[in-house]
């Protein structure tokens, strides 16, 4: 279903557009932590901190996937909003077809950088350096679907639709609930059965999302590009892309850097650290799934030439993830110990997850208003101060960390970095869009592609 988000009120279109992301986000952050419970559970507390020291290696992978399909939903959110049809049709078409040449690249990668990351930088223990490899490189293997998935899903929010996205993932989590059952609790699998059971879920997701957009778009389905159309188009999704995928690369890199540094203070440390991501990826729900929607917003609107309703929707949603920051952030200091202890920790390991946990959601609100300023600019077509704000970040978050090891602060230095990190970052986001240098990024104008 096709929705033109250029008139009504702004506060309730965005708000609508985004629950069906947000019901789509807790699937699969779902099934995400039913592969952890089952992981600390059935196979131990070792297996989930192999899977937990891999994630930001994991993360490097799905950033180029992310980017491809949040470029994609940028230029064709645009090309909506402007009313230029033979342009959509040629941006779908290139960019399924970067998705099979981007994905051969994303496994030679995955098998370029297994052993010298996990064994050489990272330092895994030995007891968990087989799984990490393992769950990686499954990983790794499946990114096609990954990649078919998000532009499929890229092309749906940019037309206004975001209610597919539970059908998708829906399917996704089903897949990947029974198969955790089959693969790890009733054959014994271990960590190959649930990368399996993640991989055999995505390609699920990536079927459902095609089949639906075939559905309600039809005439959207990709066909052949010519040389000259899939080089232009290829060449405009590359520069919205890139500095998104460097974006979230760098902050993968640098996580993975970090995750040395947590290494190294022991298995308390590793097991705390993985567990408390599983509770951080449900807290950022809300904002990722603003930071999606105010982008298709701001894309369509852009493209309309409509820069007064791009901004009320945009303080509209700053209002609506602040809020709900402060109600998410009473129930994870009420019930931490539990929400983390659900994972098979205990000790020194979930007392190390709890204080990690409750710093992260007293500062949340500021990453939330980080998150729904980066969705604007990126949806105006402004992509390169986002990632700017990132490396930034990171640069005070790495920089903090490794000097506060050094201190009795010890092993909080990871955690205790964040608050400063993340009010830098804010700050240059939001000055960036109080300039108003955003209005001169769109890609349309008049007859011609930008």
């Amino acid at each position: 279903m096709q929705k033109n988000m250029t008139s009504g009120s702004e506060w309730k279109t965005i708000l609508t557009f985004s629950l069906p992301i947000m019901g789509a986000n807790l699937l699969q952050v779902t099934y995400n932590f039913v592969d952890s419970v089952i992981l600390g559970n059935f196979v131990g507390s070792a297996a989930l901190g192999a899977v937990g020291l891999v994630f930001s290696m994991v993360w490097l992978l799905t950033a180029v996937c992310t980017a491809l399909g949040n470029g994609t939903n940028i230029a064709v959110a645009q090309f909506f909003g402007a009313g230029k049809q033979r342009e959509i049709h040629e941006t779908v078409s290139a960019a399924y077809l970067m998705c099979i040449l981007v994905s051969l690249g994303l496994i030679a990668l995955a098998f370029l950088i297994a052993d010298p990351l996990i064994i050489g930088f990272l330092k895994a223990p030995e007891n968990m350096q087989a799984d990490s490899r393992t769950y990686f490189l499954i990983y790794g293997a499946g990114t096609i679907f990954l990649l078919l998935y998000n532009v499929t899903y890229g092309i749906l929010r940019a037309h206004g639709d975001s209610r597919g996205a539970m059908i998708f993932l829906f399917v996704s989590a089903l897949l990947n609930v029974l198969l955790d059952l089959i693969c790890v609790v009733s054959l014994r699998m271990g960590v190959a059965g649930a990368a399996i059971a993640t991989v055999v879920s995505e390609a699920g997701a990536a079927a459902a999302s095609i089949l639906y957009m075939k559905h309600v778009l039809p005439g959207l389905f990709p066909r052949r590009p010519s040389l000259s159309e899939f080089g232009r188009y290829a060449g405009l999704l590359t520069r919205l892309s890139v500095p998104i995928a460097l974006q979230t690369a760098v902050n993968s890199t640098c996580f993975l850097i970090l995750q040395r540094l947590i290494n190294s203070f022991g298995a308390a440390s590793i097991e705390g650290y993985a567990a408390m991501l599983k509770i951080e990826q449900y807290a950022h729900i809300p904002s990722n799934s603003f930071n999606v929607a105010i982008s298709s917003f701001t894309g369509q609107n852009i493209g309309a030439g409509l820069y007064d309703r791009a901004q009320r929707g945009y303080r509209a949603t700053i209002r609506m993830g602040v809020g709900i920051c402060a109600v998410l952030c009473v129930i994870v200091f009420l019930f931490d110990s539990r929400l983390l202890g659900i994972f098979g920790i205990s000790g020194e390991s979930l007392k190390r997850a709890c204080e990690h946990l409750d710093l992260l959601m007293l500062f949340i609100w500021m990453s939330t208003i980080t998150n729904i300023t980066n969705g604007f600019l990126q949806g105006a077509g402004d992509v390169k101060i986002p990632a700017l704000s990132t490396l930034v970040n990171l640069a005070v978050r790495l920089s903090l960390s490794f000097l506060l090891a050094l201190t009795p602060v010890g092993y909080r230095c990871y955690f205790v970095s964040m608050p400063p990190a993340w009010t830098v970052a804010c700050l240059l986001v939001v000055l960036r869009y109080r300039s108003g240098r955003w209005k001169h990024y769109g890609i349309v104008s008049g007859s011609r592609i930008r």
